[in-house]
C-alpha cells in the first residue's frame, strides 16, 4: 500500500514529540530566569512531563508504527530540527542578531510540526505549529523592542509559552483534557 494512501488502522499517534518538546522549551524559558525561581519552574517541568509521559506510556494502544516511508520523512524532520537548534543560536551570534536566537529556533519547531502534521496525518499539529510560531514571533517582536534587557526579556515568554502550548497539545491527545472536562463538568471548546 503506498505510503499516501490514508490507511484506516492509522490512528492518532502517542503524543512524544509534543511532551519532549515542550520539557526543552520549559527547560529553556526557566532557565532564562532568577536562579531560584529557575530551580523550582524546572522541577515542576520535568513533573509535569514524567506524568504525561507515565500517561502515553500507559495508553500505548495509540502509538502507531509508520510505513518506512513515513519513518524516513519524520527522522529526517528531527534531524532538521536539531540541526536548527543548534545551529541557528551560533549563526546568529556571528552575524551579530543573537537576541533572535530563541525566536528563530521555536519559529523552526513551529514549522517543523506543520510538516509533520502531513507524515503523522493528525491535524491537530498544524494548530499547535501555528501557535508555537505565533508565540516565536511575539518574543522575536520582545527581543528587538525590549529597552535595557536584551533578550533576557523574550527567552522566558518564547520557551515558556511554547512549553504550555505543546503540552496543552499532549494532554488533548492523550485525553486528560476530555477526562477532566468530564470530571468536572467544565466544557472545554474543541473537547467533545
Amino acid at each position: 500500500m503506498p505510503y499516501t494512501m490514508r490507511q484506516p488502522s492509522l490512528g492518532v499517534p502517542a503524543p512524544s514529540l509534543e511532551i519532549v518538546l515542550g520539557l526543552l522549551a520549559w527547560a529553556v524559558g526557566a532557565g532564562a530566569l532568577a536562579s531560584g525561581l529557575a530551580s523550582v519552574l524546572i522541577a515542576l517541568g520535568i513533573f509535569l512531563t514524567a506524568y504525561l509521559w507515565i500517561v502515553r506510556r500507559r495508553n500505548a494502544a495509540t502509538a502507531v508504527t509508520l510505513h518506512p516511508e513515513r519513518k524516513r520523512r519524520m527522522q529526517r524532520l528531527i534531524l532538521i530540527g536539531a540541526a536548527g537548534i543548534v545551529l541557528l543560536p551560533t549563526l546568529l551570534s556571528l552575524v551579530g542578531y543573537g537576541e533572535l536566537a530563541t525566536a528563530l529556533s521555536a519559529a523552526l519547531v513551529g514549522v517543523l510540526l506543520i510538516q509533520a502534521s502531513t507524515v503523522l496525518e493528525e491535524r491537530s499539529l498544524v494548530a499547535t505549529g501555528g501557535l508555537v510560531l505565533v508565540i516565536a514571533a511575539f518574543g522575536a517582536f520582545l527581543a528587538l523592542t525590549w529597552t535595557g534587557q536584551g533578550t533576557g526579556s523574550a527567552v522566558p515568554v518564547i520557551g515558556m509559552g511554547a512549553a504550555l502550548v505543546l503540552w496543552v497539545a499532549a494532554a488533548r491527545r492523550l485525553g486528560i483534557l476530555l477526562d477532566l472536562s468530564r470530571r468536572y463538568n467544565v466544557r472545554i471548546p474543541g473537547i467533545r
